[in-house]
């Protein structure tokens, strides 16, 4: 999933992705300077009904 899709998924802005990310609240990788999220991990955030926390 790219960082517009879980945007979606998860109800949130690109800038709250990038602070979750920054703090590694939430798995990421790049490849090819694109930011790239497994589908698994975010299933595993919307099922729990969490999201991560912001600080």
């Amino acid at each position: 999933m790219d960082s517009a899709d879980v945007c979606r998924a998860l109800g949130i802005s690109k800038r709250t992705l990038q602070t979750w990310r920054n703090n590694g609240r939430i798995p990421f990788s790049m490849l090819g300077g694109k930011v790239y999220f497994k589908e698994s991990d975010i299933d595993e955030l919307l099922q729990a009904g969490l999201k991560p926390k912001n600080k």
